[in-house]
């Protein structure tokens, strides 16, 4: 008997323990979730994740986890058909391609089409950062010295000498991204 509610004790105590751990975040686009290194309880540690991705040159990393998943999905959909497209012409074109077929085919053409689509947005990001410097120092700037204003899952990052630029970030179930907003001027947050 009592090795049976010592086996019952340790399953409630395993089922308590499980229940406390926080939801496991899937891979985006084949690239691990990492919070050790990568921190977003907040907006300040979202844009020292961001700039420490750059620093390790991580834009998959940057792209997967720490940008507004909205604009990386949106961004991605408008060039998935042209990614499928050429996926599908390669594949058929191959020994592997000759052997799949419906559902299948066009499951491996998808899956395909997204990594060569992701592939090319992590690229085009790694040359926008390289050849605009300037934008990485700005992000540092921000990281020291800017005011954040926090309202609700929206937060505003200001500079006081600067008018017309603001970071913006957004957050999705409980992990801070950062926004995507080009062109507006700064203005704070609505406040609650």
């Amino acid at each position: 008997m009592r090795p049976f509610l010592t086996m019952a004790f340790g399953l409630v105590l395993a089922s308590a323990a499980a229940a406390q751990l926080p939801q496991e975040i899937l891979p985006r686009y084949d690239v691990l979730y990492n919070p050790d290194l990568y921190h977003q309880d907040t907006p300040q540690q979202a844009l020292a994740a961001v700039l420490g991705a750059i620093g390790r040159e991580r834009f998959d990393y940057l792209a997967a986890h720490l940008l507004d998943p909205e604009y990386v999905d949106g961004r991605l959909a408008t060039n998935q058909e042209y990614f499928e497209r050429v996926a599908g012409d390669q594949l058929v074109n191959s020994a592997g391609g000759t052997t799949l077929r419906g559902a299948e085919l066009q499951g491996r053409i998808k899956d395909l089409g997204t990594r060569a689509n992701f592939r090319t947005l992590v690229g085009q990001i790694g040359q926008q950062v390289a050849g605009e410097p300037q934008h990485v120092k700005d992000l540092r700037r921000f990281a020291r010295a800017a005011e954040f204003q926090v309202a609700g899952d929206t937060a505003t990052a200001t500079l006081k000498d600067v008018k017309d630029r603001a970071l913006y970030f957004k957050k999705v179930n409980n992990r801070w991204y950062l926004e995507n907003r080009t062109g507006e001027a700064a203005a704070p947050p609505p406040k609650e």
